[in-house]
């Protein structure tokens, strides 16, 4: 096995200065103010503080000149890129770090009107759909997902459920990118929805699986082991 999911490393460091929308925020790179795309909808409060350090990745198009990936807590770096999610849960997969002998067969299937982020095939030749959803809030050891109310989110809990009526297996992985986290919890006082969502997933059949992965400075994803699913 791989000791680690390596990942491209930022070409440029900054100082956070604002968030604007969604989407996009304002630093400080090179003594400049610039705009900085985010590619993660969650709200990052915790992390995305004015006067925070973060790393970066040039980009020649699009509205904006920089592409946010982590940000340096001081005793930690916290990925912030939620495009590298699936692909970190794929390396976990294809290493047998979790899902042993389940092969990834396809990126983003379609199952009835929509999509799920991972097609596997399981050592008994069965199919099964697994839904990633990356995790970044950590509070007192409590990872905690969502940060920010997600309808789309708990749509895919009930999506796996009817996966399974159709006869498919039904994962869905919290990839916890926080240090320091020990248990994982679905954010019931933010988003009850999800919550509930989640726990009927669980209740007919769906998998819940929390793993965390700690990124290093030499910009690698390193396996960190399971962690307990807390969903009372």
């Amino acid at each position: 096995m791989s000791v680690g999911f390596t990942i491209r490393r930022p070409d440029v460091e900054g100082v956070f200065v604002r968030r604007i929308n969604r989407f996009v925020g304002i630093g400080i790179i090179n003594g400049v103010e610039v705009a900085v795309h985010i590619h993660d909808p969650g709200r990052l409060t915790e992390l995305l503080k004015p006067g925070v350090r973060f790393y970066a990745y040039s980009k020649q198009t699009g509205k904006t000149r920089f592409y946010l990936t982590a940000v340096d807590l001081g005793d930690e770096l916290v990925l912030v890129n939620s495009a590298i999610h699936n692909d970190a849960v794929t390396w976990l997969i294809r290493n047998g770090y979790i899902l042993k002998d389940y092969d990834v067969l396809r990126r983003e299937p379609r199952f009835s009107d929509g999509r799920f982020d991972l097609l596997l095939k399981s050592p008994n030749n069965n199919y099964a759909f697994l839904e990633v959803k990356g995790v970044t809030l950590e509070e007192g050891g409590l990872a905690k997902f969502p940060d920010a109310p997600t309808l789309r989110g708990a749509r895919h809990m009930l999506k796996l459920v009817e996966a399974i009526k159709s006869g498919y297996e039904a994962y869905v992985v919290f990839l916890v990118l926080r240090l320091r986290a020990k248990v994982f919890t679905p954010n019931s006082e933010l988003d009850q929805r999800f919550t509930e969502s989640l726990r009927y997933a669980v209740k007919n059949g769906v998998k819940a699986l929390a793993y965390k992965m700690v990124l290093t400075r030499n910009w690698v994803l390193t396996p960190a082991g399971y962690l307990e699913v807390r969903l009372a």
